[in-house]
């Protein structure tokens, strides 16, 4: 008898071992890949702190296979302090790296209720981030799995680092912020806030509808991490890596052996 998936995944993180795609099946729809993420979930003792968009431009989309972005929960295990020093050993792989902005929740939201927008979004936050995110998978071919399996495993998501708070009431157009990845100092990759679904706040009111659509609360507190602003950057032991967001900040980490 095979071991169901989500117990697969849950020890796989525990016992910081990786997964074989010949030992585990892979699920037959979008709805079946969320309902074994949720099971994840249950399973973890970490408290669950937030969720992280990924897949949001084009270019990812396209390379993952899917036409949507695609959800995953965030850990009070994988939020690190701004400019910790976080061992290799922390993570499945080395981790990719990403340049995001991320959202505080002012006020809990419930399923069922209207659909919102960039602009009707605003309302329900408290503040925003420059952020880090730390992607990799609980598989031994890593990023080279099916969407289905990514889902299931949480959407890559393995570690985030969140700058200071800016408060909402000084944020401007995040669609035109510029941010940038640096890594010992040298910057790797830029971009825009345009980068996810056009501007962060469409990020976040994408993720509002998908949860109301399938029955879950987004907790007042919540952390939101929207999608990478400037791709994935390959990462290596003892690397600084920073994310700059102009007027919004800036935060790094240490990758330490």
């Amino acid at each position: 008898m095979s071991i169901p998936l989500a117990v697969a995944l849950a020890h796989a993180r525990m016992a910081m071992q990786n997964l074989s795609l010949g030992d585990v099946t892979v699920p037959n729809s979008a709805s079946s890949s969320y309902a074994i993420q949720d099971e994840l979930i249950s399973l973890l003792a970490p408290p669950q702190i937030g969720w992280k968009v990924g897949a949001t431009g084009r270019a990812a989309q396209q390379k993952l296979g899917v036409k949507t972005p695609l959800v995953g929960p965030v850990f009070a295990a994988t939020l690190f302090s701004a400019g910790a020093s976080i061992p290799l050993t922390r993570f499945h792989h080395r981790p990719g790296v990403e340049s995001e902005i991320a959202f505080r929740i002012a006020t809990t939201l419930q399923p069922g209720g209207k659909q919102l927008n960039a602009m009707s979004v605003r309302g329900i936050v408290s503040a925003a981030y420059p952020a880090i995110e730390l992607v990799c998978t609980r598989f031994e071919t890593n990023f080279a799995v099916p969407p289905a399996l990514l889902v299931a495993d949480g959407v890559a998501h393995a570690g985030l680092i969140l700058g200071d708070e800016v408060p909402a009431s000084k944020l401007g157009d995040l669609s035109r912020l510029a941010i940038s990845t640096l890594i010992n100092g040298t910057e790797v990759s830029s971009g825009t806030g345009a980068e996810v679904l056009g501007d962060p706040f469409e990020s976040l009111a994408w993720l509002c509808n998908h949860l109301s659509g399938r029955g879950i609360e987004l907790p007042q507190g919540s952390i939101v991490t929207t999608g990478a602003c400037t791709g994935i950057n390959e990462s290596q032991a003892n690397d600084l890596v920073a994310t700059d967001a102009g007027p919004l900040g800036s935060v790094s980490i240490q990758l330490s052996e």
